[in-house]
Formats: structure tokens, sequence, C-alpha cells
């Protein structure tokens, strides 16, 4: 694949700059970092560069604020500070993310998740990207016993699943008759949370990518209609997933 973002880095804080470092060179999507040595914001070659990460040391300059204006029309700018209370000017300069330095490695991992998105030719590799790894990924399935027999069913075929004490029903997109699965809710959905499904009432688990719209109840729960035209019910209880359903990028 080829690598879209040529970074330049100016991060004073010397921990916070190497875990920075290590996560850029480990992520595909970079091509190459530099590293500023100066704070000289006009001085950067935004033809070779098309990523800033810039840690905020001297608000006092009052050309700071001008240059970072400037760059952030011609580069993904991400800044970087202490304190969580200079993300307004983060996003008032034009930068496309802010940071703080405890970030973790999931936050920083979003971040790039803005860059990709925010760039057509990185999306469209990680596209390619992502459908040839799925290509090459051994297809998983849940062995389900019957009487006289085994059932090997593939995980892809699942839309949705609703349990009962110890048992589960399997539903399929085909619209297949369900099938009944000894195991509990708690275990299958520890299985399939990696396979992208979500928890979104007590007794029920549904893929997030067969969800097509959510509708909001007068008791305050909300009906989740699938793209087979399902609808299911979330519960207030869940309300946490909802998060994961409408807002990956955040």
């Amino acid at each position: 694949m080829i690598a879209s973002f040529h970074a330049l880095t100016f991060v004073s804080n010397t921990k916070f700059a190497t875990f920075l470092t290590k996560r850029v060179q480990d992520h595909r999507h970079f091509e190459s970092q530099s590293f500023l040595q100066t704070n000289r914001l006009d001085q950067i070659d935004t033809d070779q560069y098309n990523v800033l990460f810039y840690e905020l040391t001297n608000l006092a300059d009052p050309m700071q604020i001008v240059h970072l204006t400037e760059l952030a029309k011609k580069l993904k700018l991400v800044i970087i500070a202490q304190s969580g209370h200079f993300a307004s000017f983060a996003f008032e300069v034009g930068a496309v993310d802010f940071l703080i330095l405890d970030s973790t490695a999931s936050r920083i991992d979003k971040c790039f998740d803005k860059l990709i998105h925010l760039c057509p030719i990185a999306s469209a590799a990680e596209r390619q990207y992502q459908q040839s790894t799925q290509a090459e990924k051994p297809s998983s399935h849940i062995v389900v016993k019957d009487v006289g027999k085994v059932r090997l069913i593939d995980i892809n075929d699942i839309i949705w699943i609703n349990g009962a004490g110890n048992y589960v029903e399997l539903h399929f997109t085909q619209g297949n008759t369900p099938v009944l699965h000894r195991e509990t809710m708690k275990n299958i959905e520890q299985q399939l949370e990696p396979e992208g499904f979500v928890r979104i009432h007590r007794s029920t688990l549904v893929r997030r990518q067969a969800i097509c719209e959510l509708m909001p109840t007068d008791s305050g729960d909300y009906r989740v209609r699938l793209k087979n035209d399902m609808c299911l019910n979330l519960s207030r209880r869940y309300k946490g997933c909802l998060e994961s359903i409408i807002s990956p990028f955040q």
C-alpha cells in the first residue's frame, strides 16, 4: 500500500514526542516523519509535508495564530497541548484534531483515522487494504452441536442474535430459519464483539454495519431498524453503544 502522509513534528515534551514518534513510525499511512527544530512556523515547506503535529508552547506569540491559521489551509494540522482548555484555540485556527500530552494510543489512532478520512487518497488506499486483508483472513465460524451432527456457522452470515438463558438464536442476512446454539449471551458477546457486533439489549446482539436507522420512542428507548427491515429494541441501559454506532470518528 502506498503511504499518504509526510509528517512534521514539533513536540517539546520528550515523553510524548517519543510516544507519538513510535505510533507514527508503526502506522502504514505515514511514509516519513521529520522534526521541526525551532518553532519557526513561517519556514515550513508545505510542498514537502502534509501533516503537522504541533505542540503549543508560547501562547504569548501574537504571530503564532496567524501562521497556524495559514498552515491549516495547506496541510492537516494537529494541535497538541498540556491541557484540554486549548481545544477551542486549536479548532479556531483550523486544526483537524487536538491532542493532550497524556493522550492514549487509542486516542492517537483515532486522530490518524481522522487524517485518513479527510484525505481521499488515503481513504481509497485504506479501503483497498481492508478489502485485501479481509480476503486473506480465514473465515471464522461458530460450532453448533445438533443431534447427530455438528454445524459450522460462518460469522459473516450472522446479522443479529437474541438469547434466553443458556441458549441463543442466530439470525442470518438471508432470512434463513434461526439456528439455536447452546451458549450464554455473555460468552457470545465476547466472541463476536471483535467481529463488529454490539449489545443493544440484555437479550440482543446486532452487527453494527447492519443497522440503517435509529428511531427514538416515547419511553426514552430506541427502535433499531436493520437493512433487512427487521426492527429491534435498544434499551436505555445500553444507550452507551450509540456512540460506537453513529460517531466512529469522535
